[in-house]
Parts: C-alpha cells; sequence; structure tokens
C-alpha cells in the first residue's frame, strides 16, 4: 500500500531530519552526543558513528602519539647510548695516544738524560786527564827545570799516548804555555796582596813579595822567560800582556812619590825597577853560579832600592 503524501508534508519532513541530523551533529561536536533511534535505512545513528569514530581517533592518536614519544625517548637514549660511548671510545683512544706520547717523552729523556750524563762524564775524564797532564808537567819543570821536560815523560806519568797530550794541549808548547800561564797568574796575585797604603812601602813589599815568591817557585818562574816556541813562532800575547801587567803593579805607587814626572817616564822607571829586582834575584838564586844565601839576596833587595829612590829624590823607607 502506497501513501501519499503532499508536496508540503514532504517538505516539513525533509525539515525535519535537516534539524535532526543539524543537531546530532552539534552534539558530536561539543562531545554530548547519544544513540538514538536506528536509522530509517537501517544505518548507524549518526552519532554513534562519530562516537565510533571519535574513539578510534583517540584509540589511533594514542597507540600513534604514545609510541612515538617513547620511540623518540629511546632515540635519545640510543644517541646518548652511541654519544656516551663514542666518548668513552674516544677518550680511550685519547688516552692510550696521550700515553704513547708520555712514554715516548720519557724515553726521549731517559736517552737525553743518558746523553747528558755520558757527556757530562766524559768532559769530566777530559777535565781530569787535562789537570793530570799539567801537574806532571808543572811538577817536572818545578823540580828539574825546563829543560828536563819530555813530552814522552809527561805522557807515561799520566798513562796516555803522546798523541793524548797533543791532542789536549795541540802541541807541546801548548803544555809549557798553560804552566807559565798558571805562574805568572799565582805571582801576579801576590803582588796584588802587597799593601798600598804606603808609596815607598808597596814598592819595598812588592820587591820582597817577588823574592819570596821566586825562591819558592824558581824553576817555574825561569820557564815563564826561558821558553822559547817551537819554529820560532811567536810568543801568544796573552801570556806577554799578563807580564807586563805585573810589571805594571810598581807603576801606581810611582805615580804617588813622583806626582810631577809623565807618564811615559813613570812606565819606563816601573820596567826598569821590576827588571832590576828580578836579575838581581835571579842571579842570587843561580845554583850553577855562586848563589847568595836568601837573607843576603833580600839585603841586597833592599840596598838596591834605597840607591835607586835616593837618586830620584825619594826618601826610602826605614
Amino acid at each position: 500500500m502506497r501513501i501519499l503524501m503532499s508536496s508540503g508534508e514532504v517538505s516539513e519532513m525533509a525539515k525535519g531530519v535537516d534539524a535532526a541530523e543539524q543537531a546530532e551533529t552539534a552534539a558530536l561536536v561539543a562531545g554530548t552526543g547519544t544513540v538514538g533511534p536506528p536509522h530509517p535505512e537501517g544505518r548507524a545513528a549518526l552519532s554513534q558513528h562519530a562516537g565510533n569514530v571519535a574513539g578510534v581517533c583517540d584509540a589511533i592518536d594514542r597507540g600513534h602519539h604514545k609510541p612515538q614519544n617513547c620511540s623518540d625517548e629511546a632515540a635519545r637514549e640510543r644517541r646518548s647510548v652511541v654519544d656516551e660511548g663514542e666518548g668513552d671510545i674516544n677518550s680511550q683512544g685519547l688516552h692510550f695516544v696521550d700515553l704513547r706520547i708520555n712514554l715516548n717523552n720519557v724515553h726521549m729523556s731517559s736517552l737525553k738524560m743518558n746523553n747528558v750524563q755520558e757527556e757530562s762524564l766524559w768532559h769530566q775524564k777530559k777535565s781530569r786527564r787535562r789537570l793530570q797532564i799539567l801537574e806532571i808537567a808543572r811538577g817536572i819543570i818545578a823540580s828539574k827545570g825546563l829543560r828536563s821536560l819530555k813530552v814522552r815523560d809527561v805522557a807515561e806519568a799520566a798513562g796516555c799516548s803522546v798523541g793524548s797530550v797533543y791532542n789536549e794541549f795541540g802541541d807541546f808548547d801548548g803544555v809549557i804555555l798553560t804552566v807559565n800561564r798558571g805562574t805568572v797568574q799565582a805571582l801576579t796575585a801576590r803582588l796584588r796582596a802587597v799593601p798600598a797604603e804606603d808609596p815607598v812601602g808597596q814598592l819595598y813589599g812588592l820587591a820582597e813579595t817577588y823574592l819570596e815568591f821566586f825562591s819558592a817557585n824558581a824553576n817555574l818562574l825561569r820557564s815563564l822567560f826561558e821558553h822559547r816556541m817551537e819554529d820560532d813562532r811567536p810568543y801568544p800575547d796573552d801570556i806577554l800582556q799578563m807580564v807586563m801587567d805585573a810589571f805594571a803593579l810598581m807603576h801606581p805607587p810611582l805615580v804617588r812619590v813622583l806626582p810631577h814626572a809623565d807618564d811615559v817616564k813613570i812606565a819606563l822607571l816601573s820596567r826598569t825597577l821590576f827588571s832590576a829586582v828580578h836579575g838581581i834575584i835571579s842571579l842570587g838564586l843561580e845554583e850553577r853560579m855562586v848563589a847568595v844565601p836568601p837573607q843576603m839576596l833580600r839585603q841586597q833587595v833592599t840596598q838596591f832600592l834605597d840607591t835607586h829612590l835616593l837618586g830620584l829624590g825619594i826618601r826610602p823607607a826605614r
């Protein structure tokens, strides 16, 4: 049986359906929708679909976001572990590199220390040998004179070869010159220690000190003046200057006792006095000639100074 509706009823029914659908849609949006009666065509009400769809969306959202968050945290943890692992590996690698570098540095330092110690020992041995050769040569000259000094005797006494002596001093002249340098240095030190308060007393003190040194070191002092260089080589300037400096020690007291004399006269006078005192002492101590006893030799030196100073118009010391 067919039911006929007028166009007005159809229009009213359509409006009712539209209003119901709009109300369900609004309830769905507001979250207050309820399950309605079955759809005239047998479909579930829109609110029911909406609820199911919302539930599924929530489930999907929960299932999507939470695992994603966990995944992010796990990823961060994995990255942290990896970073920490890489840090550990790198740290260990750097640690081993540093350790190797430190060990190499220690090894190099040990080698350097060994080299320094070996070099130091070598220099010490070389220095001891040099001093030993000098002491032996000085002893021979002091006891027997310069003419008795032979390089083979020095080498044998030092327990080394002749070549070692030459290696240390260049040649045999080098040995003698080194001994002579030591002699004139010791003499100059003794002369410089003479008191200088009274210039006249200083002149007598210099002469007496020279006599004492010469008497104790006659052969060594003679070597200073007797040595001739091999192959007529010139005498070293430094030793000549040292001798001149010793002579010049008479210059200051002469300047004080002769304030009006010029420098040239004072220089010649100081050298003359020194040479005269040296000659008197040297000849007086010469054993091959008539030797003069030390006390008489001292009187001769004093008398010479008295006479010379009187001739210069200087009152001798008493």
